[in-house]
């Protein structure tokens, strides 16, 4: 949709550059929201993007570049002036400056610092020395903060002159002296109140918050769960320093739902685009899993040769496997995408293991039966031998109630020995639940079909 309409307005855009028209081009640019700045500004030629910004406002220079990508960010740096470049970063929110070093080289940072004024710079360099992946690393400092002791009307004096320059107004965080956070009150409730009331009989005490140290992925699930516009962050000593706003957990959100779609799928994490990860990178981010479980599939191949006298006894048991192997891994990745949706959201708990244990057992027995009941009609009928389809049937019902266990079992580990579940990647249970099925199918062949064979 946004395609269509930047190509809808391109001739326009062209023919203001070739005949120079810079003040129509201006007031075009101006009336258009950031995002469809950005829009407009790449299909244009490097020097006619840089030439672009330069007829936008402060504010709008600042709102557009921070919806560009990181890549390009830096490309539009490099084209700008020194004088250009420092207004553009000065301007820019802190969170969005701070994830803007973030993805650029230490060089390149350090040399962006020095243009900063000494208040921007030293803002900077505190929100970069917070952990990578943090509520502080993303935060805000750009807040409205109150104290207890004022009138209503004089917070909304104090909110006139400071909510120019806050990332935003609409909740503000009432603190003590010593800058701890004390309560929130809503602007709409300040607005409606008795002037002469003070700020503590109108705010709300029960403040939902995180620490500077805390997971961005908590601030994130406090917003969810809280539905609030913001969530302040506290230091260690529950003074207030910032605030993470819903745009920014918004991308905290896209960023960690793509990170666990990769780690899933046994890929190492890329935060570039598609189209901006190179050949080379995309070989080596993608290798190492598909190598370890080139390995760990020989596992396969020592178990089937060591079941090799089975195997010649009953030459129709070959037929069977790729089902047993596909449904064991099936089941498994299934079960396993669940837990690490429900861990990730917070639905449930590690500690819950044995509750959820014993209820994936349930599911895993019921849904083993139902496709061994299956398998044995198939088999039964393919090859008229009840013996072997009996094998089949039973094995499959087996490998699918395994599989099921195994698949939530391996994420609920790694959340115990604290790493990320969704390290736990589907094709590394399918791989392990092959080698399973197979032990588990030619076990029970062994045992039914010795007792049957004359």
């Amino acid at each position: 949709m946004e395609l269509q309409w930047t190509k809808i307005f391109l001739p326009e855009i062209k023919e203001l550059i070739e005949t120079k028209d810079f003040k129509g081009l201006r007031d075009f640019l101006r009336e258009r929201h950031p995002a469809d700045i950005v829009d407009i500004l790449r299909v244009l030629d490097p020097t006619e993007r840089v030439m672009g910004f330069r007829l936008l406002d402060k504010n709008k220079i600042s709102e557009a570049f921070a919806l560009f990508e990181p890549v390009e960010q830096e490309e539009l740096l490099k084209q700008f002036t020194e004088q250009h470049a420092k207004e553009i970063l000065t301007e820019m929110q802190p969170d969005d400056r701070t994830q803007l070093f973030d993805e650029l080289p230490a060089h390149v940072v350090e040399k962006l610092l020095k243009m900063l004024p000494p208040f921007e710079r030293k803002e900077a360099n505190e929100l970069l020395n917070y952990p990578h992946n943090s509520a502080g690393r993303i935060m805000t400092p750009e807040y409205v903060d109150l104290q207890m002791d004022m009138t209503v009307a004089k917070a909304l004096e104090h909110i006139r002159k400071t909510g120019p320059n806050r990332e935003t107004i609409y909740i503000c965080y009432i603190v003590d002296e010593t800058k701890k956070l004390r309560g929130v009150a809503s602007l709409k409730n300040i607005i409606l109140a008795n002037p002469e009331q003070l700020i503590k009989d109108i705010m709300n005490e029960n403040v939902f918050y995180v620490h500077t140290t805390d997971d961005q992925e908590k601030a994130a699930q406090v917003v969810q769960k809280y539905d609030i516009l913001a969530v302040p962050v506290v230091d260690t000593e529950d003074r207030l320093v910032g605030i993470v706003t819903v745009d920014d957990v918004l991308d905290v959100v896209q960023e960690e739902v793509t990170e666990d779609f990769q780690r899933m799928a046994g890929i190492q994490t890329i935060e570039e685009e598609y189209f901006r990860v190179g050949f080379s990178k995309r070989i080596l981010n993608r290798v190492t899993w598909l190598v370890v479980l080139v390995i760990a599939a020989t596992i396969s191949q020592a178990i089937l040769k060591s079941y090799s006298g089975v195997l010649s006894s009953m030459i129709a048991l070959t037929y069977f496997i790729p089902m047993l192997t596909g449904s064991g891994g099936n089941t498994g990745s299934q079960s396993s995408t669940l837990i690490i949706r429900a861990l990730a959201t917070g639905e449930v708990k590690s500690r819950e293991w044995w509750h959820i244990l014993l209820r994936e057992f349930k599911v895993g027995a019921t849904l083993g039966f139902l496709m061994g009941l299956i398998a044995f009609t198939i088999a039964a009928i393919s090859l008229g031998n009840i013996s072997v389809a009996g094998t089949v049937g039973i094995s499959l019902c087996t490998v699918v109630c395994v599989g099921n266990i195994v698949g939530l079992a391996i994420p609920l580990f790694f959340r115990f020995i604290k790493l990320d579940p969704a390290f736990a990647s589907a094709p590394l249970i399918a791989t392990l639940l092959d080698a399973t099925g197979l032990v588990i199918y030619f076990e029970i062949a062994h045992r039914i079909l010795a007792t049957t064979t004359p």
